[in-house]
């Protein structure tokens, strides 16, 4: 294959093996030694020729508004050529993180005052199953004195992670245990981040880093984990760290993390499609080695009853779905919800009828994944399907800020950059129809109320502000592919 050049003659190299693409840049524009390094390093294993080292392109062309990010060493927007270029972060990405980071931080508040019984809600269960353990009780059983429907609902094998907990001698103590390595998980993604973003040749200041880590901790999409002392923002934290793998070609590690993270939540199991489209049997082998493991460790170490209890009794009813509409207070989403309020089904229907609504789209995403845009599209939009799947993702959007937070500072203007924006924006939304339902009776709104409380009971039936999010985000992510391939 010949040489591509670019317009001041620089030559990049590129040659085809079997295996991969590698792409050899001898000079960027530019850029000092060490950028130049990171952003070649990235793209020998992606296959893709960066835009800062060929020029424009045609292919990775996405629409024309001027909210782009502008680069230091070309002096040239975006925005006005509608391509994208490595550069500063657009002021968009950053208003973005900043709304969520407060958005978080007034549910925090908002809940102590609101809701103090959601603190050290995860954390407590956590410790009570592992004191259980300790005294040779039933982890599955046992349920925290003043939360008497919680229970302990992962691996067996899991339980080990916390007797820390227990080592600290109280239930304070727990949750005290369990924010320090929420804050530590967080402080890990906004490392992989920064190295990620710095890889696609994003120019971070210190500001980008500070937004990172209180994006990952705080806001909307992690604050209720952080409340309640739950493990969602390690497993933001393993599924990053399998994503930035990927893109470093170490499958070995990207299937370690990603069993790791779906054996004690199952549900990331999804990301084995992913590792499956990516061709990297290493990786499948590895995540498939450490759930099977880490249940046979389970069987070895607590017995087969428990094993079985797992199996048998928590694992079926962790994910339980609707049985026709929903109430409107009800918190749980996703799509069988709407299947559920519009065609009034329950068990067993719901569930497949949801699988067909969001499968198509999950296929659609996994037809072409030639440039590094596509894979982050691909890659959020695998989970996007999963936890819409599902009806907890309120709980779970902290594990898709890896490609959600790569896509928004390399995502270039258009079409696709806004409906990811406003998606972004909305899944921040967290306003529960009791709240709604309140400020609808103090308004004057002369006689109308019933009408409107009518459409608004209706609409909280059939979705939460939330999901209408992550429904926005799975289009912005299908119209990344249409654009790509248009």
């Amino acid at each position: 294959m010949p040489p591509v050049t670019t317009r001041d003659d620089r030559v990049v190299t590129r040659f085809d093996s079997p295996a991969r693409r590698l792409v050899v840049a001898t000079w960027a524009r530019g850029l000092d030694p060490e950028r130049v390094g990171e952003t070649a390093s990235f793209y020998c294993f992606s296959g893709e020729i960066p835009s800062v080292l060929t020029g424009p392109t045609g292919r990775e062309s996405n629409g024309g508004d001027t909210d782009g990010t502008t680069s230091r060493e070309h002096g040239v927007a975006s925005g006005e050529t509608g391509r994208s270029s490595p550069g500063t972060p657009a002021r968009s990405t950053r208003l973005v993180l900043v709304w969520g980071i407060l958005a978080g931080l007034s549910g925090v508040l908002s809940r102590a005052v609101l809701s103090p019984e959601q603190f050290m809600l995860a954390s407590d269960v956590y410790y009570y199953a592992a004191e259980s353990l300790l005294a040779g009780g039933d982890i599955y059983e046992v349920a925290p004195p003043d939360r008497p429907g919680y229970h302990y609902i992962y691996p067996p094998i899991v339980i080990l992670v916390f007797v820390p907990h227990v080592l600290t001698g109280s239930p304070a103590g727990a949750f005290a245990l369990q924010t320090l390595l929420n804050v530590c998980f967080a402080a890990g993604i906004a490392v992989v981040l920064r190295r990620a973003l710095r890889r696609r040749g994003v120019v971070l200041a210190r500001l980008d880093s500070l937004l990172l880590f209180a994006f990952a901790l705080v806001s909307t999409h992690s604050a209720i984990s952080l409340i309640n002392g739950q493990v969602n923002i390690g497993l933001g934290f393993a599924i990053a760290v399998g994503l930035d793998a990927l893109d470093r070609n170490r499958d070995d590690i990207a299937g370690l993390a990603f069993g790791a993270a779906a054996l004690v939540k199952v549900f990331p199991a999804a990301l084995g499609l992913w590792l499956l489209r990516r061709r990297v049997s290493r990786g499948v082998v590895l995540a498939t080695a450490v759930g099977v493991t880490g249940l046979l460790a389970g069987l070895v170490a607590l017995g087969p009853d428990v094993t079985g209890t797992y199996l048998s009794d928590v694992l079926t009813g962790r994910y339980d779905g609707f049985d026709g509409a929903p109430d409107p207070t009800q918190t749980r989403g996703g799509a069988q919800r709407q299947v559920a309020a519009l065609a009034g089904l329950g068990p067993p229907y719901v569930t497949p009828v949801a699988a067909l609504a969001v499968t198509p789209v999950l296929c659609y995403l996994y037809l072409d994944i030639e440039t590094d845009r596509q894979r982050q599209a691909t890659v959020l939009g695998t989970i996007l399907v999963t936890l819409l799947f599902l009806p907890l993702q309120r709980l779970y959007m902290v594990i898709f800020v890896f490609p959600l937070v790569v896509l928004l500072y390399t995502l270039p203007p258009g079409r696709s950059r806004l409906l990811l924006l406003g998606g972004t924006v909305v899944s921040f939304v967290r306003v529960e129809f009791e709240i709604v339902e309140q400020a609808l009776s103090t308004l004057p709104l002369g006689g109308p109320e019933a009408t409107v409380l009518a459409v608004v009971e209706r609409l909280f039936e059939v979705v939460l502000p939330p999901t209408v999010g992550l429904w926005l985000l799975l289009a912005a992510c299908v119209l990344v592919h249409y654009d790509a391939r248009g």
